[in-house]
């Protein structure tokens, strides 16, 4: 008896449909079965600030000679009360503690992690900017892994259980301002009508979309996205919450 259910090599199926064949009512069953529908997996994820948080200590630097340094700021994380270190072609501007709630994921059905290998993936709202080849357009980027964790953040993340609790570090979305307390979303510009604070609180926030990412057959497949604004208190600036869609 043919065993229920069992994933068919895609070189056996493309033989049933070669030229001059005729499949057969089982083969266009063995061709249907073959492919999981995403409804079937109820495929998605559920976002949601967590109530417990965890505190970090931070020197923040800002480049006196980006051609030189290569990047803008550092955002450097240190032992609490430690004094700051010098870097070359940096300035240091402050040193604060940051707290912030950590992210509760849970996948939206159980999900066969092994099977499915499941991932996180991160992109990040970016500004309309020029570049070298002419005018990159405003909406969300998935950073390159090296370049991503050069600023400190991840743009993947590994689905290890169908609930888990995520550290995103952040304070990595924000740059420093020459003020204490003064801080701006990393990658835009400082400009009038810039993106920087949220509508109705003036807070400044980052904004960013989370995917839940599985592969089916060497295929990868996304869900719709979950938008994170992330958000820095107001009185107090190294407070770091979410609002989450």
């Amino acid at each position: 008896m043919e065993e229920k259910n069992k994933l068919i090599q895609r070189e056996e199926i493309k033989t049933y449909f070669e030229t001059g064949k005729y499949p057969t009512q089982s083969q266009f069953g063995r061709f249907i079965d073959n492919y999981v529908h995403l409804n079937e997996l109820n495929f998605g994820l559920d976002v949601k600030a967590s109530s417990s948080w965890t505190g970090k200590y931070y020197h923040f630097y800002l480049a006196e000679n980006i051609e030189k340094s290569g990047r803008g700021h550092i955002n450097l994380e240190a032992e609490s009360g430690s004094d700051p270190k010098k870097i070359d072609n940096y300035k240091y501007v402050f040193s604060k503690d940051i707290n912030y709630k950590f992210l509760n994921i849970k996948l939206s059905g159980e999900l066969d992690i092994d099977k499915y290998q499941p991932k996180l993936i991160i992109k990040r709202y970016k500004q309309k900017k020029k570049v070298k080849r002419g005018v990159k357009d405003s909406g969300f980027y998935r950073e390159h892994l090296e370049d991503a964790k050069s600023w400190g953040r991840e743009s993947e993340y590994p689905v290890t259980a169908n609930e888990m609790t995520l550290d995103i570090n952040p304070i990595h979305y924000f740059k420093p301002g020459a003020n204490y307390n003064e801080f701006y979303p990393s990658g835009t510009l400082n400009r009038p009508g810039s993106f920087r604070y949220t509508v109705h609180h003036r807070k400044p926030f980052s904004l960013i979309q989370m995917f839940l990412e599985i592969d089916i057959n060497g295929t990868k497949y996304q869900s719709y996205p979950v938008n994170i604004k992330i958000i820095l208190g107001k009185e107090r600036m190294d407070l770091v919450n979410y609002i989450i869609d």
